[in-house]
Parts: structure tokens; sequence; C-alpha cells
């Protein structure tokens, strides 16, 4: 089985390439969904990012309050790096867990649908990098249709992602989504998986409302 590694930053694209892929047969990782579920309050990251950052960042109903967390860390690069140094275990573990599924369903692919794929070493489980781009202005107009932030917000959340140029090094694949719709995005993502699985896929219709 392939391992295809999906990435991509904030509001290029990767979220709806992923969906498509998942719609075309192949078995999806969300490495997003997953970063939510680890930190829930019955798990060890948990315990670590309560204890870093202390209980500003925790809701009344005991979860973590991602938007409060999200302030801190993306005004800080160095307690950005410390939640990721704590995160990072064990979304790696659950992705490791969820590649010997694709393996035992005979999936065609496995697709690590991750955002941080290069940082969290990641792609070194890959046999394929796929990048999905889209210029920084492009990609501020999409996450503040999606995200209701403003701008300022939105820019540091794009300041603190790995650049084009540093992601091109290690992507076999650039799909650039900065001046195609939906529809023709979805058509080329079928196209490169017509291509990867060696057959013909039917039209589907992609499910992610946004880039």
């Amino acid at each position: 089985m392939k391992i295809i590694g999906l990435t991509g930053g904030s509001g290029a694209g990767k979220t709806t390439a992923a969906a498509v892929l998942g719609e075309c047969g192949f078995f999806t990782i969300d490495c997003d969904r997953i970063a939510h579920e680890v930190i829930m309050p019955e798990k060890e990251a948990y315990k670590r990012i309560v204890s870093f950052f202390g209980d500003a960042v925790v809701s009344p109903d005991k979860t973590i309050n991602r938007r409060i967390l999200g302030e801190i860390v993306f005004s800080d690069r160095q307690k950005l790096r410390r939640l990721e140094e704590i995160t990072h275990f064990y979304i790696k573990q659950e992705v490791l867990r969820l590649i010997e599924k694709a393996r035992e369903e005979n999936a065609a692919a496995a697709v690590i649908d991750a955002p941080l794929l290069v940082q969290t070493g990641l792609d070194r489980l890959c046999d394929e990098i796929w990048l999905v781009y889209a210029k920084p202005e492009v990609r501020l107009g999409r996450l503040a249709k999606r995200d209701g932030l403003d701008e300022k917000q939105l820019r540091k959340r794009l300041e603190n992602q790995t650049g084009f140029e540093e992601l091109k090094k290690t992507a076999d694949v650039v799909i650039d989504t900065g001046s195609i719709d939906m529809e023709e995005m979805k058509n080329i993502i079928i196209k490169y998986a017509e291509k990867y699985k060696g057959e013909r896929i039917c039209d589907q219709e992609a499910k992610s409302e946004y880039f």
C-alpha cells in the first residue's frame, strides 16, 4: 500500500482535496481531527497542556479552549513550539495506528492529511507528497469567509506556517488552487487519483463547503 502525504497552508484547499480523495476510494487520515481528539480531557496531552499553559486555556466544560490557546501560541513562537512538542508525539502514534488499519482493509493508498506534515516528521512515512497551494491573499479571503476571524488574527496564523518555497522542496505534486473554483479543483484531484490508482474513477461531488 502506498502512502500519500497531503499538505498545504490554511485556506489553500487541502480539506477539499482530502474529501475528494476519500470519495475516490483512498483511506484518508485527518490529522486536524486527530489533533482535536488527543487533547480531550481524558488524554495525556491534555494534562501536559494544562500543566504548561495553566487553567486559562480550560473552558467551563473542562475541554481545552482552542480559541484562547490559539491566541497564546500564535503570538509566541516558543509557546507554539512547546504545544507542538506536546501534541505531535500523540498525533503520530494515532497516524501509525490508522495506517495499519488501512493496510488491513487493503486500501489502494492511505492519505495523511496534515498541515504540519513535514514539521511532525510524518513526511518520512510517505511515498509521495502532494502540496496544495494558493497565494496568501487568496487564502486570507477564504479563511475570513470560513472562520470569521479578523485580518490581524488570520495573518498571525499564516505567519506561523511554513512558506510555499520551503514546502515545495519536499513536494512531488504541487496543485495551485489560487485561480480555480472548487469544481475545477475536484477534477484535477480526480485526475491525479486516477493516475495514481491506474484506473478510471467516476465523477464525485466534493463535500467540503470551502477550500
